[in-house]
C-alpha cells in the first residue's frame, strides 16, 4: 500500500514561485504535461518567461500533475 501524502510538509506555492506566476493562477494539466516533456538541462518558455528545467522543477511538475489526477470521493 502506498504511503499517504503529508500535505503539511508541502511548500505552498513553490511551483508558482518557481514559474513566476501569481498565487491565483490555475495550472492546466495540458500545460504542465507539455512542460514536463522537457528534458533536464533544456530551456523552455512559459508565460513569456524562459526557464531551465531542473530536477527539482521536474519533481514539482510531476507532483502537481499527480495531484490533478486525484478525484474527491463521492457521497460524503
Amino acid at each position: 500500500m502506498a504511503d499517504k501524502i503529508d500535505f503539511d510538509k508541502i511548500k505552498k506555492g513553490a511551483l508558482r514561485r518557481q514559474l513566476k506566476v501569481p498565487d491565483n493562477y490555475t495550472f492546466t494539466r495540458a500545460a504542465l504535461t507539455r512542460i514536463n516533456a522537457t528534458d533536464i538541462g533544456q530551456k523552455f518558455k512559459f508565460k513569456g518567461n524562459e526557464f531551465k528545467m531542473t530536477p527539482l522543477l521536474k519533481k514539482r511538475i510531476t507532483f502537481a500533475i499527480s495531484l490533478m489526477k486525484i478525484r474527491p470521493k463521492k457521497g460524503k
